[in-house]
């Protein structure tokens, strides 16, 4: 399993740039949110259901690739009793779109991808390439470009006719495009005004919005431009918590409003949604809310049958050691 990596913040001038890559092992996925970019979804084994919101839901299989557009939200179900992994490549910039659709690779539903194993190497060089002084952001961006164009030769005869059709046009925008990168934003993202904080607010950022990801703060530190050592004293400094524990508690937090949005679930798929294996998160959660997930659930779910109202999850608790603000 390779712990998902983010890069830094591409420079403006790139039309299409690696945003992360990793895999994760056959789990839950729920992302009401949807992801910031476009994600390459490819199976290694097991598979599983896609529910995506306004669409039918759909199976991938082993050896299948998806690719997904930003911001629809989507869960990922997988097979019961199955040994696999899902690789996840999230790819920006405002050529991704008129690429990959020129290349043939966005679909309403799964694809047989021939030689699945060398895909899935490459893949995994992609996932090196973000290895601190590997290689610079321009270079992975073309080594991505080669990527779709690889899978597109591989997933069926138009797809590679298309994207070879389209190549010398897309290779010229890659020399060609002024227009700044926008990302998309991060919702309840804490910024600091102090123009020094950019590194850390989007380290915020990225760890608020991937949350449910196998992220390793080093891999934060890195997309942030900064050392793991700088940026705990900072979040030491605007926080009182190291990054990790900032990160564990966003979230812890972000399992109890699941919770309370599904009570009928189990403690288990609520860890899962979260990125957090399941008695770990039970160790933690009475840490930091002073009682077992499962308790607090039934507690929370009689509660609303007394009052026939819903409760509001909220994010930071007073209960909690008054939560992560901002330290002026």
């Amino acid at each position: 399993m390779l712990a998902f990596r983010l890069t830094g913040r591409p420079d403006s001038r790139m039309p299409l740039y690696l945003y992360g890559v990793g895999t994760q092992e056959e789990k839950g996925l729920h992302r009401p949110d949807g992801f910031p970019v476009y994600q390459l979804f490819m199976a290694r084994g097991g598979g599983g259901r896609f529910n995506i919101a306004g669409r039918a839901a759909f199976v991938i299989e082993a050896g299948q690739l998806f690719v997904l557009e930003p911001g629809i939200a989507h869960e990922y179900i997988p097979h019961p009793k199955t040994n696999g992994e899902l690789a996840y490549i999230g790819i920006g910039g405002d050529a991704t779109a008129s690429v990959l659709q020129a290349a043939g690779m966005v679909r309403r539903e799964a694809c047989t991808v021939s030689g699945f194993d060398v895909m899935w190497s490459r893949m995994t060089d992609l996932w090196k390439a973000l290895d601190p002084g590997k290689m610079s952001m321009w270079s992975t961006s073309a080594l991505v470009y080669q990527f779709i164009l690889e899978l597109a030769q591989v997933t069926s005869p138009e797809a590679a006719s298309a994207s070879l059709a389209a190549e010398p046009k897309i290779r010229r925008s890659f020399t060609g495009v002024d227009s700044a990168v926008q990302e998309s934003s991060m919702p309840g993202m804490q910024l600091h005004s102090d123009a020094g904080m950019d590194g850390l607010n989007r380290a915020i950022a990225l760890m608020q919005a991937h949350y449910q990801d196998d992220l390793l703060f080093k891999h934060v530190a890195d997309a942030a431009g900064y050392s793991v050592q700088h940026l705990n004293r900072l979040f030491h400094q605007h926080y009182g918590v190291t990054g990790h524990q900032y990160m564990q508690r966003w979230r812890l937090h972000k399992g109890l409003e699941w919770m309370n949005e599904h009570p009928q679930a189990s403690v288990k798929e609520a860890a899962e949604n979260v990125g957090m294996e399941v008695n770990y998160f039970i160790r933690m959660y009475k840490r930091e809310f002073g009682e077992t997930p499962g308790k607090g659930v039934k507690q929370r779910n009689q509660l609303k049958l007394e009052q026939s109202v819903g409760s509001t999850p909220q994010h930071w608790p007073e209960s909690a050691g008054g939560g992560l603000r901002h330290k002026n």
